[in-house]
This record gives structure tokens, sequence and C-alpha cells, in this order.
């Protein structure tokens, strides 16, 4: 009879079977849930609601801020002494609705691109840790909703100190003519004082917007 080609598997053999085995059941067991879990979340960051979130989110920021300050612009202008009704009070709050508006839109564009950024930095960890490698650090919707909040304080802080100077610029400029009439000297009283002439009180309006 001829020998048997069958090779017979060594006792070593069999225990690294035994504990390849013990250790692809802990994968299964531990380690693939985790990884589920992991595929889950990127498909999530990925769902249009989250977008929607991040959106409203921004809108709400500015809408915050901006309504802060308007309301100290406003007071501002108040304070030195320009007429609420005035055409000044008015164009000044429709600047700052303008302006709102403007950064808004601009804002909420980029905090989604920011939201695309974080489910492409998850899914390349999904890649990585197929891989062995090591996963990277990725935004989550906090440091999202803080980087638009800090950007929407920024955006009507610089809005409201533009329009805080103009008004104090007008302002410099009214209580120098102010000033400056109130020092003349008094007219001679055979001069002929024209009846059209605009008074400080008339300048003062015009430069600070009174009616």
């Amino acid at each position: 009879m001829g020998k048997s080609n069958e090779v017979k598997e060594t006792e070593y053999e069999k225990e690294l079977a035994k504990v390849y085995a013990e250790e692809w059941g802990l994968y299964q067991e531990k380690i693939v849930p985790f990884e589920n879990m992991v595929i889950d979340d990127a498909k999530q960051s990925n769902d249009e609601s989250v977008y929607g979130d991040i959106a409203e989110n921004t809108n709400l920021g500015y809408k915050k801020s901006f309504s802060e300050a308007s309301n100290n612009t406003l007071a501002n202008m108040e304070a030195g002494g320009i007429n609420p009704n005035s055409g000044k009070f008015k164009n000044a709050v429709s600047d700052m609705a303008d302006g709102e508006a403007s950064v808004t839109s601009d804002a909420i564009a980029r905090s989604q691109v920011a939201g695309q950024e974080r489910y492409i930095g998850k899914m390349s960890n999904i890649m990585a840790m197929g891989q062995g490698q090591s996963q990277q650090a990725t935004a989550t919707l906090s440091d999202i909703a803080y980087g638009s909040q800090q950007k929407a304080f920024n955006d009507a802080r610089n809005k409201q100190a533009i329009n805080d100077s103009y008004i104090g610029a007008a302002g410099a400029v009214a209580g120098a003519a102010g000033s400056y009439y109130k020092n003349l000297p008094p007219p001679k009283p055979d001069a002929v004082i024209n009846p059209n002439a605009a008074t400080p009180g008339d300048i003062n309006k015009t430069l600070i917007g009174g009616d």
C-alpha cells in the first residue's frame, strides 16, 4: 500500500487555530458592534435633518446677536439726540436689517459646509479603522454651533461699530456747528437780517436728522 500524502495537524497548529477562533469570536462580539455604531453615526451625520438643525441654530444665533446690536445702536442714536421719526434713524434700522440678512445667509452656507466636512471626517475614520490605522478627531455639532455663534457675535458687533462711528461723526459735526453759531458775535443794530437764513437749530436738525 502507498503512503498517505495527508499532513497531520500538529498540536501547535491545533492550539494556534483555537487562539485564532477565540480572537475572531471576540472581534465579532466586541469590535463589530462598535464598528457598526461608528458607521451608523457617520451615516446619520449626513442626514438632511442634521443640516436643517445646523442652519436653524446659525439663523437663531444671528437673530439674537443682531437684535442686541440693533438695540444698542438705537439706544446710542436716542442718546445722541437723533429723532426716532427721522430718516437717519429709520435708515440705521434698515441698514442693520440688511446687514443681518447679508451675513446670515453666508454664515448658514459656511456652517453647512462645516457639517459636510464633519461627515467626510467620520467616513475617513471608518476607512482608517478598517485598515487598522488611527482615527482623527472630527468636529462635533457643538463645535459647529459654537463657531457660528462666535461669528454671529463678531459680525453684529462690527456692524454696530460702523453705525456707532457714523453716528458719532455726525454728532461731532453737529456739535461743532452749534458751538460755532453760538459763539458768533451778535449782529449790529443796523444790520439787515435775512429772515430766511438757517438758524443754529435748523442746521443741527439737518446734521442730526431731526424733524
